[in-house]
């Protein structure tokens, strides 16, 4: 039964806002202000998670649904608060960063 429940974990749960993130991040990254940002994979993988504890995960099964939350997710509000929250996960890693100061 695990084996079963871990196989439809991987072939149909998804946290959309993973996919979300990911591409927030690359966007705000090529910004001016953040160049002397870390973007080894331990910081970007720090600023995924932190960003990702700072909001409520959001699931879907099924390709539909994904689509379907992405849209209501891209609302104007939703994108703000969104880039508030990588913003501040950019900043904070950058300050603290799990790793020695070199890039």
């Amino acid at each position: 039964m695990l084996e079963k429940l871990q196989k439809i974990k991987e072939e149909r749960l998804n946290n959309f806002l993973e996919d979300i993130i990911l591409e927030k991040i690359n966007e705000l990254l090529k910004d001016d202000s953040f160049a002397d940002a870390c973007t080894c994979e331990q910081c970007l993988l720090d600023i995924a998670s932190y960003t990702l504890n700072q909001l409520p995960a959001k699931y879907t099964t099924s390709d539909k649904g994904n689509v379907m939350a992405r849209l209501k997710d891209f609302e104007e509000q939703s994108q703000v608060d969104l880039n508030l929250v990588v913003i501040k996960a950019i900043k904070k890693i950058s300050k603290n960063p799990s790793h020695s100061s070199s890039k």
